[in-house]
């Protein structure tokens, strides 16, 4: 298909054409990878982000215009979510430490002196959000899916 952007576009959100959008994801998806890798630095997590990208593209594309340079929307929003990526990236990283520091003080018997500091500082780098989850699961042994109803969030995101 050699239409320009926004016949690609208009024909994905008018008459929801597959090949269409297809079309726009097979030009531009070295684009949006490459610069997802440059800021990642990881190959799963530009993958991942280059599936958030053209994911927004098809929840968007209704309100881009002719004079929207689809090139230039799509490496700014690769640049905010491989951040988005990023920074989820680094809660995620937090919380398995945390997780395994947890984990660790139910196995042994701890000197509760030495790690009352530490853990108090671990969770005063989590947000709010994260914090109460780990509060929840773990202090007071709540189930991923009680965690999940008490936060009104899936199983699946407490966890």
């Amino acid at each position: 298909m050699d239409a320009d952007d926004f016949t690609l576009l208009r024909a994905y959100t008018c008459e929801g054409s597959h090949v269409a959008f297809a079309a726009l994801v097979q030009r531009y998806v070295n684009l949006v990878f490459s610069a997802a890798r440059r800021q990642v630095r990881s190959h799963d997590l530009a993958q991942e982000a280059t599936q958030l990208v053209f994911i927004l593209l098809a929840r968007k594309a209704g309100g881009l215009t002719a004079r929207t340079p689809l090139a230039a929307w799509l490496y700014l929003v690769t640049r905010r979510t491989a951040r988005d990526v990023l920074r989820g990236e680094a809660r995620r990283a937090a919380r398995e430490r945390i997780a395994v520091e947890l984990a660790a003080m139910k196995t042994n018997a701890p000197d509760w002196s030495t790690i009352e500091s530490s853990l108090d500082d671990a969770m005063s780098k989590l947000s709010e959000a994260d914090g109460s989850a780990v509060v929840l699961r773990f202090f007071e042994n709540k189930s991923l899916r009680e965690v999940g109803e008490a936060l009104g969030i899936s199983e699946d995101a407490a966890q």
